[in-house]
């Protein structure tokens, strides 16, 4: 078990003093509400350590928390407030991060005379949490918000709070067990995971219960990635017809859907299902009625000899306007059928559906964010701007939390995809938003808002305003732990023109400052772009040089690499190739925005040594094939360029420690 490894004379000379060791091993082994504390030993030195560890990721804050109150800085300077970077290349570091993650632990160290009083505090420690009166960590949310906020997460591309989310959902119960795994299944096609999808237990329950059809376009997509593309792209509709059929998810379970209802990849999957079931009578007319729906190239040119005699032809002008009307009727069957006979003519009619939590909107919504076909363009006038602003001002909470939960994403989305310059929009949904969420969802989400406001070239006032409202009480946000999150948002200040200079500096010190005060907690990523974000807007602010903060593990160099970054932010994407050139001109970056796979970016992903993949408004398609022809993938904790560089630089500094420089063991070897 985990802690005979830890305890283990071999590699811990703590082990050989097992009274010393007892309360805490019997602590780690019989507790179930303190943390882990577990004294290890380096008998060639004399050094010693206490590891304190989190037994859930969420809860390495309140972990901190609890140090802080028990030993603080009176006893232990240094590694009681940020957790230690584990070392991969240490058995016991290596045990910790397999098991509780890589940001679970604290590492204490006390000098030689206040040791007994660290053991003792320690003790103490245990001794009142485990003996306490039960309670939460955190006080609970209601199952609706934490739905909420899940979603955010996923729209403002911060997976791995999303992760923390949904395990909180699934212990806080409330859904049934089928709605649970609709979320599952959610979260692994927004990162692009298809393998990780079709291996989820339970898969085959979900589906012979007839789930939602987003949910299903969802895993037609996962199928898509990992049995047809490969197949395809060597142009054997045999090779995908073979690997289908022996895929871990039976295509038998979703062959009665019809492929005009779903996406491109999803309708392909359908057509090849089709095939591989020697159901060529019903495969003969999906292709009809794609034909007929203008959808002719999802079609693989494999299964052209199934197309019936009246489609080979070339129609005449005649027939084409007959063609384009039957296009527009099955569509609109389509979509009104799957829509309970419900479209809405605007955005303000769906709004106002959706804050009513009227059954069909919400169905609309899902259909759209997963890209099935279903769209709702929006108006591209300023008189629209203004009424979807006023629409939302008068909403009430539980009104506004529909329109956070189930429609914001899609309309975010079809915001970006659209290029349309909504700005007050945007700021009521920041107005609305910022003066109860402080939590990292919706922080993700904010970044989202502040950069597509940006981009619609604000006014002055405009420009003032929306800045009043992301910086509000901001000094209950930023810390140490949302380092990233804050200079992401100063990040995109800088990258975009500004209306007015002295707004634009005062978010920026608004958003630093209280970073400036805690420089010497931040790490090394985060401190370099302070500094550089300091300089570029011309803040009077001075950082400090950073200092490793535990000694036994030195700063090891980046290594040369090539890195592959995908998003649909080309301007975060501009910014990050410019600042690793600058810094790190070994690394070389390779961008992609791609919303589908392409040859080229097939053979970039092959030889990336990783990619980091923005799951911000990313596609399905796109990342489902990065993750499918990548070595392997890196999501970063936040969708700005800080957040990004910061990631590739933890996973260069994780490989280099990984293998001694030189080796050639840190960097898989090149093809050709």
């Amino acid at each position: 078990m985990f802690v005979d490894l830890f305890l283990d004379p071999r590699h811990n000379g703590a082990g050989k003093h097992p009274k010393w060791c007892a309360v805490f091993r019997d602590g780690a082994v019989q507790g179930r509400r303190a943390p882990l504390v577990l004294p290890r030993l380096w008998e060639a030195t004399g050094d010693s350590a206490y590891y304190v560890i989190a037994r859930q990721p969420h809860q390495a804050g309140l972990v901190r928390d609890l140090l802080v109150a028990f030993v603080g800085p009176s006893l232990v300077k240094v590694g009681y407030d940020v957790p230690v970077s584990l070392d991969d290349t240490d058995v016991i570091e290596s045990a910790v991060a397999a098991r509780y993650g890589p940001s679970s632990t604290f590492k204490l160290r006390a000098p030689r005379d206040k040791r007994s009083t660290l053991h003792a505090a320690l003790r103490r420690m245990l001794t009142l949490v485990e003996g306490s009166p039960q309670r939460a960590w955190s006080a609970p949310k209601p199952l609706g918000r934490l739905l909420t906020d899940f979603e955010a997460a996923l729209l403002g591309g911060a997976p791995q709070v999303a992760a923390d989310l949904l395990d909180q959902i699934g212990r806080q119960g409330g859904l049934s067990v089928a709605n649970l795994k609709h979320l599952q299944i959610k979260r692994l096609a927004v990162l692009g995971q298809a393998s990780e999808l079709l291996a989820m237990p339970g898969l085959r329950e979900v589906l012979l219960q007839d789930p939602p059809r987003a949910v299903k376009e969802m895993v037609l997509n996962a199928l898509y990635a990992t049995c047809v593309e490969p197949a395809l792209s060597e142009g054997s509709v045999e090779a995908a017809c073979e690997v289908l059929a022996q895929a871990r998810v039976p295509i038998a379970l979703l062959a009665e859907e019809d492929p005009v209802r779903f996406g491109d990849e999803a309708a392909t999957t359908l057509l090849i299902g089709l095939l591989a079931q020697g159901q060529e009578e019903e495969l003969i007319g999906a292709i009809g009625a794609l034909d007929a729906a203008r959808r002719s190239s999802v079609i693989p040119v494999g299964l052209n000899r199934y197309r019936a005699p009246a489609v080979r032809t070339a129609p005449t002008t005649a027939e084409s306007a007959d063609d384009v009307n039957t296009a527009e009727t099955a569509s609109a069957t389509s979509t009104d059928s799957d829509a309970s006979e419900w479209y809405p003519a605007s955005w303000d009619e769906l709004l106002t559906a959706v804050a009513e939590a009227d059954k069909a909107a919400l169905r609309f919504c899902r259909d759209m964010e997963t890209d099935g076909g279903t769209e709702l363009p929006l108006a591209a006038d300023a008189a629209a701007d203004t009424a979807l602003a006023d629409l939302l001002s008068r909403m009430s909470d539980s009104d506004y939390e529909n329109v956070w939960r189930y429609a914001l994403s899609p309309f975010l989305q079809e915001v970006s995809r659209s290029g349309l310059s909504l700005p007050l929009t945007l700021a009521q949904v920041t107005a609305s938003s910022i003066g109860q969420r402080r939590d990292p969802a919706n922080l993700a989400v904010l970044d989202l808002l502040l950069e597509l406001f940006l981009r619609t070239s604000p006014s002055a006032e405009d420009y003032a305003d929306f800045l009043e409202h992301l910086t509000i009480r901001v000094q209950e946000w930023v810390a140490s732990e949302t380092a990233s999150q804050a200079l992401d948002f100063v990040d995109r200040l800088a990258a975009f023109a500004t209306p007015d200079q002295q707004t634009r500096t005062q978010a920026a010190l608004e958003l630093l400052t209280p970073l400036h005060r805690h420089a010497q907690r931040l790490d090394q990523a985060c401190l370099a772009s302070a500094r550089s974000l300091s300089g570029e807007l011309q803040l009077d602010l001075v950082w400090p040089d950073w200092q490793q903060p535990d000694s036994s593990q030195e700063t090891v160099p980046i290594p040369s690499a090539q890195v592959l970054v995908y998003g649909m932010d080309t301007g975060v994407l501009d910014r990050v190739q410019i600042w690793m050139a600058e810094r790190y001109p070994q690394v070389k970056v390779a961008l992609s925005a791609d919303k589908v796979g392409s040859g080229r970016l097939r053979e970039v992903a092959r030889h990336a040594d990783f990619s980091v993949l923005i799951t911000q408004c990313a596609t399905h398609a796109a990342t489902n094939f990065i993750s499918q022809h990548s070595q392997s993938v890196v999501y970063p904790k936040g969708a700005g360029s800080v957040s990004v560089v910061r990631a590739i630089l933890e996973e260069l500094q994780r490989r280099a420690r990984s293998a001694p420089l030189g080796t050639g063991r840190g960097m898989r070897r090149r093809a050709g």
